[in-house]
């Protein structure tokens, strides 16, 4: 039987779990609470969590020699001095798109899980999602939603800003070389800036 609606209601499990499917630094804090080894601990008792959790593993191992792959190419294409080279990089490309898909899909399904265990619907409707974020992240000590958005819009525009106003200086590149060391520096920022790693020891 599904919920009554609630026009009162400010959030819902519908809508906390469409954030996290599109919404890409709610689903980046969602896998980040949901790697707590506590939280992991519990939620994989259930046969099913079991298996999310596994094959979430198993596309992050996909995910890292994807980008690895890429990072190749990008390289092969300026020792080259070949742009036509480029087009080698649509197939990682392509792959971490679909990597991403299905790495939601499974953050989705054990969110739900957690939050059904947990948070009882009243109180997921009288919150927003910053609200629950930041709750959750007061108990389990890692950082809030709110934190990772903005660390992540600081470092990606300094990234950005210092690509384009510094790579054309650095060195006489072409332009297609431009390019390339423009988008290496670009794809290494939201790299580190989404590495769960990083982003647990924020302040």
């Amino acid at each position: 039987m599904s919920p009554t609606f609630d026009p009162k209601a400010v959030s819902s499990m519908s809508s906390v779990l469409s954030s996290i499917d599109n919404d890409r630094q709610t689903y980046r804090w969602f896998l980040i609470f949901l790697s707590q080894p506590a939280i992991r601990q519990k939620l994989a008792q259930q046969e099913k969590i079991k298996m999310q959790y596994n094959r979430l593993k198993s596309i992050q191992r996909t995910e890292v020699i994807t980008y690895l792959i890429l990072g190749l190419v990008l390289l092969a294409a300026y020792l080259l001095k070949d742009p036509w080279a480029l087009l080698l990089g649509i197939l990682p490309f392509i792959a971490l798109v679909r990597l991403f898909k299905k790495n939601r899909q499974c953050v989705v399904a054990i969110a739900e899980q957690f939050l059904l265990d947990n948070i009882p619907n009243d109180t997921l409707n009288q919150q927003t999602l910053y609200q629950t974020c930041e709750h959750l992240s007061k108990e389990h000590h890692i950082p809030s939603l709110v934190d990772i958005i903005t660390f992540q819009d600081f470092v990606g525009r300094k990234a950005l800003i210092a690509a384009i106003l510094f790579v054309p200086f650095i060195y006489p590149f072409k332009s297609w070389q431009i390019f390339i060391v423009t988008f290496a520096v670009l794809l290494a920022a939201i790299a580190v800036v989404n590495m769960s790693f990083v982003l647990r020891r924020l302040k």
